[in-house]
């Protein structure tokens, strides 16, 4: 009934607005604490910088060796020599930088640092660009952008490229342990720390990481290893039919996208800079023995056109 006793209405307000602010109430030596030492948001770090760096021309970070970038030598990673032989095939005009993840914004390389007049605030306004915008970018900003065909046939053969041969591809160099010790950690471990702790964890990150980029695609948990080849061979193979006896792919009349994410692959398998040890035969083994000779022409082509 209204008014009897602990039901009215006033005394449950009084129990909810109690219950309510005990939620959000700072234990006392909780508060005591902070007033000691109060939390502190400090400002976002500064995007990589270099006082040798000519901020008036455009920069491209990528995974690269020191040497390499002074001379703007093919870096070592696909996915930044796609893009670093992209922007050379467009007629952009940038200097490249050595870095790794840590210094990204978005945490992947490559990225581009659009080029600005040489004063600290003039640097804090420019955006970097990120690799899914160096496309629209380049058409901006290259000498000679070229449209891409962006169908569906296109989209099949790029993803021939993006799964089944980069799946290959991280097995080769991340999760084979004697490549790993003379391929991956020379490149991207020992440049990034000298302690051997630090080392040891970020190497396990990496093969990690490389396991679960290819258990993406998987139907199975268990990675089989000789279909991993298999069906990048197959890849290659289609890749080889493609192109054909045409100068580039898709019989364009310039060399595009595409033609750079080929490249960015035959050109690391072909190299013999990397220090392979074992499954190289494996991995794009008939760009050696002569089966898709017609790569083999398409990599020189492209490298004479960007890097010579």
């Amino acid at each position: 009934m209204p008014g009897d006793g602990d039901n009215s209405p006033r005394k449950t307000d009084i129990a909810a607005n109690r219950a309510q602010s005990s939620w959000f109430h700072t234990p006392r030596p909780v508060k005591r604490l902070f007033d000691k030492f109060p939390l502190i948001s400090y400002p976002a770090n500064k995007l990589p910088q270099r006082k040798s760096l000519d901020r008036r021309r455009n920069a491209l970070y990528t995974f690269t060796q020191e040497s390499d970038g002074q001379h703007d030598l093919p870096s070592f990673n696909p996915s930044c020599l796609k893009w670093q032989t992209y922007l050379k095939l467009m007629g952009a005009d940038y200097v490249t930088v050595p870095s790794n993840n840590h210094a990204s914004p978005s945490g992947s390389l490559p990225f581009l640092m659009p080029a600005c007049s040489d004063t600290e605030s003039a640097l804090d306004s420019i955006a970097p660009v990120p690799s899914n915008k160096l496309q629209e970018w380049a058409s901006k900003n290259g000498g000679s952008a070229k449209e891409e065909p962006g169908n569906m046939r296109y989209e099949a053969y790029m993803s021939l490229l993006d799964h089944r041969i980069r799946n290959a591809w991280l097995h080769t160099l991340y999760l084979n342990p004697t490549n790993f010790t003379a391929v991956a950690q020379p490149l991207y471990i020992d440049p990034s720390t000298s302690s051997t702790a630090a080392r040891y964890a970020l190497s396990k990150n990496l093969q990690a990481a490389a396991l679960a980029e290819m258990l993406k695609t998987s139907t199975s948990p268990v990675i089989d290893i000789d279909m991993l080849y298999r069906e990048s061979d197959s890849a290659f193979a289609a890749l080889s039919q493609l192109l054909g006896e045409h100068e580039w792919f898709f019989d364009e009349d310039a060399p595009g996208l595409f033609d750079a994410a080929v490249f960015a692959y035959t050109h690391l398998l072909l190299g013999n800079g990397l220090g392979w040890r074992v499954d190289e035969e494996r991995l794009g083994k008939g760009l050696r023995d002569g089966r898709w000779k017609n790569l083999v022409d398409h990599e020189k082509r492209i490298y004479q056109k960007c890097y010579r």
